[in-house]
């Protein structure tokens, strides 16, 4: 009585012991991958994007617009995308509204000004760039997490070279 007992109490442990350690190995890889996909400057991402031969996605939003705050409070905050966005981008937040500064290949102006020059029409509204800074496309509006996944790696593997994305995504 006393020994099946004690192995209860032994399992117990055990399985108590690897629960966590799975939980913190989990917790520090999402850590190790928001170090690495914070938004930065322009810029920065310009200089980056060349070095490190990632794509640029920029993330064009205003603070007022419901579906921009669902994007970034639901979407780019799940582990996939954040994973996607880790691997092949460089990620620039560009408001809209905005009269902070920004560079483009040395051309000052303010982030609402980048917009317009985006001909951005909407918000939120996704916009891919290439290494050296050129546009690839965009896509519109708000995007359920899945589909924002399976977009930016599409975009990213250069997937969108050889196929569409409903045939990337095994959609008709």
């Amino acid at each position: 009585m006393k020994l099946s007992a004690l192995y209860f109490t032994l399992f117990s442990l055990i399985s108590v012991v690897m629960l966590s350690s799975t939980a913190l190995a989990q917790s520090q890889s999402m850590e190790a991958v928001d170090r690495n996909i914070n938004p930065v400057s322009l810029e920065e991402a310009l200089k980056a994007a060349a070095r490190e031969e990632k794509k640029i996605l920029i993330d064009v939003y205003a603070e007022w617009c419901p579906y921009c705050q669902r994007m970034h409070s639901n979407v780019y905050t799940s582990e996939e995308v954040l994973k996607a966005i880790s691997e092949y981008f460089i990620w620039v937040k560009i408001n809209v509204e905005s009269p902070s500064p920004v560079s483009y290949f040395g051309t000052e102006m303010t982030e609402s000004q980048f917009a317009s020059a985006l001909e951005n029409e909407s918000v939120p509204t996704t916009y891919f760039l290439n290494s050296e800074g050129a546009i690839i496309g965009s896509q519109p509006g708000f995007i359920e997490t899945e589909v924002f996944a399976a977009l930016l790696t599409f975009v990213g593997s250069d997937a969108y070279l050889e196929q569409s994305f409903q045939e990337y995504t095994g959609r008709r």
